[in-house]
């Protein structure tokens, strides 16, 4: 099995990375709604999961 520190870290790097494609599609003229709406997604299940 995962060692519990090395799952929190995965998590936490999943985290920054949906926040960043997240701000990057902000900036986009025509957004792809169910991109962001599936980044956001996974990014409150690793909360979810974090907490």
């Amino acid at each position: 099995m995962v060692p519990y520190l090395l799952f929190q870290i995965a998590l936490i790097i999943i985290v920054v990375r949906c926040v960043y494609v997240l701000v990057q599609m902000s900036n986009e003229p025509k957004k792809r709604w169910l991109d962001v709406l599936f980044h956001g997604s996974v990014g409150i299940v690793c909360l979810y999961f974090l907490l």
